[in-house]
């Protein structure tokens, strides 16, 4: 966990590997992992634009609100805000206390290189290299930014299970919900569970070596429980903020769907998104906004010029990321203070 190199396996021959310790095998599937997703998207996308009224999507979008679209954008970067006090607190468990500007900085640097990028690796990536740079070891810097999103996913499941309690046209539009809910909400609370409950993890007593080291190293938020309460209180105000953020897009197109219904919307769609088979959601996105907000009577043009415009605010923000990235260089990570 903490990027130590070991000898456990054999390396295989040299000359079947390139620099770096990449066998040409892996970088093969990579492409055709990569080129499938290309495939998935792309098909989507053609289907979705072929049985559209273009027109009439191209329509609501000229007519959209500006100053609602520039509160969108801003929301973004105040969501970059929340998660950067988040994590904040969660590299103070092993004393890393970088200040709050250095990591909205790094966080909002991220969003440039998750939607520019193919994968949200590049954004995990820069905030890894950022927290290593605070003092945070390679270990504990991953260790971090899984049980923050953790917190993340664990807020957005809770949202989800509260909406389909409370209405009723989700749980009929969608049969598997509440089956979906549960798996996911006992995978993540006991991943959450798991990193963060004194005591050893039992193992086996002829366990591999490596094993115990990987399993070692996951115990750096043990019994760190005093970080729950902030960590979930700043994750439910960041998902009210997302929220937001999609009901505040709904108002510019004039739309008309309540805010409520966007607690159940919301969820949803990101959870969908996320799916490992897209290129940031290209493709799913518009599937999953035209159906979603058709349970509330919004026609496919106005859900497609919504799933559209959304796109074109997340761009936005990852290019005030990408000038954020350009002038940070030479940021000190005590900048901004430390955890109040």
């Amino acid at each position: 966990m903490d990027g130590q190199i070991t000898n456990d396996a054999s390396p295989g021959p040299v000359a079947n590997r390139r620099p770096g310790g990449v066998s040409p095998g892996r970088i093969r599937r990579a492409v055709v992992f990569r080129s499938l997703k290309i495939a998935i998207c792309a098909g989507l996308l053609f289907w979705i634009v072929m049985s559209a009224d273009l027109a009439a999507v191209w329509a609501v979008m000229s007519k959209a609100d500006p100053l609602l679209l520039v509160l969108a954008v801003a929301m973004q970067v105040l969501g970059a805000a929340i998660v950067a006090l988040r994590w904040q607190r969660l590299l103070a468990v092993r004393g890393v206390t970088p200040g709050f500007r250095y990591l909205w900085t790094s966080t909002v640097s991220a969003f440039f290189f998750r939607q520019f990028l193919p994968s949200v690796v590049g954004g995990d990536a820069i905030r890894s290299y950022d927290a290593w740079r605070a003092g945070a070891t390679p270990g504990f810097t991953a260790l971090s930014l899984v049980v923050d999103r953790l917190f993340g996913l664990l807020t957005l499941i809770g949202f989800a299970a509260v909406a389909a309690v409370s209405m009723r046209r989700v749980v009929e539009g969608l049969p598997g919900l509440w089956l979906t809910t549960g798996i996911a909400l006992a995978i993540v609370g006991g991943g959450l569970a798991l990193l963060m409950l004194p005591g050893q993890i039992p193992l086996p007593a002829r366990s591999p070596a490596r094993l115990r080291r990987i399993v070692d190293g996951m115990r750096a938020f043990d019994g760190a429980r005093g970080i729950v309460g902030p960590c979930l209180g700043l994750s439910i105000l960041l998902q009210v903020n997302v929220v937001t953020f999609y009901w505040v897009l709904s108002q510019a197109l004039g739309l008309g769907v309540p805010y409520g219904a966007f607690y159940a919307i919301v969820p949803i769609a990101i959870f969908a998104m996320m799916a490992p088979f897209t290129i940031n959601g290209i493709g799913v996105r518009e599937v999953v906004f035209i159906f979603l907000l058709g349970l509330w009577g919004v026609d496919e043009s106005m859900a497609l010029a919504f799933a559209w415009t959304e796109f074109a605010v997340i761009l936005a923000a990852g290019l005030i990321g990408g000038a954020v990235y350009a002038i940070r260089k030479g940021a000190h990570p005590r900048e901004g203070g430390d955890v109040p």
